[in-house]
C-alpha cells in the first residue's frame, strides 16, 4: 500500500464510492460537500495497485494550521492501520509544508456511537480536544474540535 495525491476523476469518484458505503458518518448533505472539497481541496489516497482503499481530504485554515476535512477508510478495511498510515503521510507532508497544526471537526453528539470510534481514532494518534461547539454554525449540531501539534522530527 503506498500514499499519494488523488489524480484523476476516476479515484474521486473511488473516494465517493468509499464514503457512500458508510452511511453512519456521512449522510447526503456530507456526501455533497465532499464531492465539492474532493475537486478542490489537496486529497491524499491510499491504493493498492489501482484500487482506492482510503483517502483524506485537507484544506490550510491559515498558513500554520491545516484542517482534515474528510477521512474514511473502505467499511471491510477498517482497522488494519490504513488510516493511521494515511494520518501519519499527511503529518509528513503538513510538517515538510510549514504546517504547525492538525485540526479536525467531528460530531459531538456523543450518544451516536459511531463517531465514538471517530473520535478513538484521533485521540489515540494524538489529537487532543480542545472544544465543544454547540451548534456548530455550519452544522447546526454540536462539533467537537480536537488539534495535534505537529513537532519537528
Amino acid at each position: 500500500m503506498i500514499v499519494k495525491p488523488l489524480e484523476s476523476g476516476e479515484e474521486r469518484l473511488a473516494c465517493l464510492e468509499i464514503a457512500k458505503a458508510l452511511p453512519e458518518w456521512f449522510n447526503k448533505v456530507g456526501l455533497k460537500s465532499m464531492e465539492r472539497d474532493l475537486e478542490k481541496e489537496k486529497t491524499f489516497i491510499a491504493v493498492e495497485g489501482d484500487e482506492v482503499l482510503g483517502f483524506a481530504t485537507l484544506k490550510p485554515l491559515n498558513d500554520k494550521a491545516l484542517e482534515i476535512l474528510w477521512t474514511a477508510v473502505k467499511r471491510e478495511l477498517r482497522g488494519k492501520g490504513i488510516g493511521t498510515e494515511m494520518l501519519r503521510f499527511v503529518e509528513r507532508w503538513a510538517r515538510e509544508g510549514g504546517f504547525e497544526v492538525l485540526v479536525v471537526k467531528t460530531s459531538g453528539d456523543l450518544s451516536y456511537k459511531p463517531y465514538d470510534e471517530t473520535r478513538r481514532f484521533y485521540e489515540k494518534n494524538g489529537f487532543v480536544r480542545i472544544a465543544l461547539i454547540d451548534p456548530y454554525p455550519e452544522w447546526g449540531e454540536e462539533a467537537l474540535i480536537y488539534v495535534r501539534c505537529l513537532h519537528k522530527g
